[in-house]
């Protein structure tokens, strides 16, 4: 894996196939301390939300259900509990995350499996799935509007998408300050895990980039959910539960 970007970060956000080379590039290069460097910047909420978002799903024990952007597996091996008799499937872009997914496969998991593959071109049949989860993911994304229409079609009528991000706070000095501590920690952490201060202000640069969470719902809506919205931590983070008709 070269030290190097594919382009400056900069331009990586005016291009979709720069960004997703840039993408690619990033979580590569930090996947090995990946979790504990999520566990640092957020002291440890990040699990926190990720349990909060699969309790709310109603995930049943037959579901048949596809975590988007899976990275290194924790919601992925969350919706395996929970659909224990089902199909439960991880996938992701980047084969390095998913091989940090796969060291942490249990015994009595074997309907869970990993899959390298992108979220703008399932390799499902219409209706597959149950449950369609992205959590943290979204902002990486050269194309919302073409995941989200993906999601429609491998879900079955009746089944749900939920996503967990970052959310845009509607106070601007709040949403800058945060910014501000992201962008001031993630160098640090990037300095200190990986060597490389880079590694973590993508974060930061794309929530500035990241239209926001009502922005999210309205395109939810537009091609056809029902939209449910849940804001918590003062409005940095965003649930949505979108259900297909």
């Amino acid at each position: 894996m070269t030290r190097r970007p594919p382009s400056p970060l900069r331009v990586a956000f005016d291009d979709p196939e720069a960004k997703q080379a840039w993408v690619n590039w990033l979580f590569s290069r930090v996947a090995p301390r990946y979790d504990l460097g999520n566990d640092l910047m957020s002291a440890g909420w990040h699990s926190r939300w990720k349990h909060r978002l699969v309790a709310d799903c109603g995930v049943r024990p037959a579901d048949r259900v596809l975590d988007l952007a899976a990275g290194t597996g924790d919601v992925t091996w969350l919706l395996g509990a929970r659909a224990w008799r089902g199909e439960v499937v991880g996938l992701d872009i980047n084969a390095d995350m998913l091989a940090i997914a796969e060291e942490k496969r249990t015994p009595g998991l074997d309907h869970v499996r990993f899959v390298t593959g992108d979220a703008g071109a399932i390799a499902f049949d219409d209706g597959h799935f149950d449950l369609v989860t992205c959590v943290y993911a979204g902002r990486g994304f050269p194309s919302w509007p073409a995941v989200i229409d993906e999601v429609w079609r491998v879900l079955r009528p009746g089944g749900t998408f939920a996503n967990l991000d970052f959310a845009r706070p509607p106070n601007r000095l709040m949403d800058r300050a945060y910014r501000g501590y992201m962008t001031a920690s993630g160098a640090l952490l990037g300095v200190a895990l990986h060597g490389d201060p880079r590694t973590y202000t993508y974060i930061p640069k794309s929530m500035r980039q990241y239209p926001g969470q009502r922005w999210l719902a309205a395109l939810l809506e537009a091609r056809g959910f029902d939209v449910r919205m849940q804001e918590t931590t003062a409005g940095l983070m965003a649930f949505h539960y979108a259900r297909k008709p």
